[in-house]
């Protein structure tokens, strides 16, 4: 019996070990993966989150980043309420392109461009506003720090953050989470969080990986950064159960 548990411990070492050193490549695959699926199914997600969030109406005038944006429906609200210049980031083509037609549809000033979150490619101190609707949610644990380095580079003093997670506490994650748990603890898996959701449509079905940060997790992070947040809690813009986390944070 003493053998056997030393060659599982052996064994499992061995896979730790393997997983360790692909890791990045394998957290880098999630985002390609995510980001083809956006790509294939753009316009059926633009159709179907055709209303904006009504927390994106609380940006502060001046110059507004939808980091993330997909179609821009978010931030071009934001840019409407507040007479504001909207820029629209996000890494799929085929959501740029329908946030381009948004923009002129809805006689906005303003701009989108094709770039990942990960590098943002603005100067310093650039927006009064970043808005971060649903899409931090598809960057891995490793690379967050980064993301709020950079939010705190390109926000202005007294500028606004405001964020939007799926809330990991939503009954069709806890099968999953609990297997992950188990994949945690054995190394299996870096982060026990990490959830694939699949979107079914006539082309096919496409998969989106998501991290769900805890809410002090998140805030953690913002805090980290010298951002004093403001406002903190749980938000559903659907009026159904609490789906969401938010935070909005302000750079002093």
């Amino acid at each position: 019996m003493k053998k056997f548990v030393e060659r599982l411990r052996e064994n499992i070492l061995k896979i730790r070990s393997r997983i360790y050193m692909r890791g990045p490549k394998r957290l880098i695959r999630d985002v390609l993966i995510t980001r083809h699926s956006y790509e294939a199914v753009a316009e059926g997600y633009a159709s179907w989150r055709s209303r904006p969030w009504s927390i994106s109406r609380l940006s502060s005038p001046g110059n507004i980043l939808d980091l993330g944006s997909g179609h821009c429906i978010n931030g071009v609200e934001a840019a409407l309420k507040t007479n504001s210049y909207v820029v629209c980031v996000d890494y799929s083509v085929n959501m740029i392109s329908i946030a381009k037609m948004i923009i002129f549809k809805k006689d906005v000033y303003g701009d989108y461009v094709v770039a990942d979150m990960l590098r943002t490619p603005f100067r310093e101190n650039s927006f009064n506003t970043i808005l971060l609707i649903a899409s931090i949610h598809h960057i891995p644990e490793y690379f967050i720090r980064r993301i709020t380095s950079d939010l705190n580079r390109i926000l202005r003093r007294r500028g606004l953050i405001i964020i939007t997670i799926w809330s990991w506490r939503q009954s069709r994650f806890v099968f999953d989470l609990f297997f992950n748990m188990i994949k945690t603890f054995l190394g299996l898996l870096d982060f026990p969080r990490r959830f694939v959701v699949k979107w079914r449509s006539r082309r096919g079905v496409f998969e989106r990986v998501y991290y769900l940060y805890s809410l002090e997790e998140i805030s953690r992070e913002i805090e980290r950064k010298n951002l004093r947040i403001l406002s903190r809690g749980y938000y559903s813009p659907m009026k159904r159960s609490s789906e969401n986390i938010y935070i909005i944070a302000l750079k002093d």
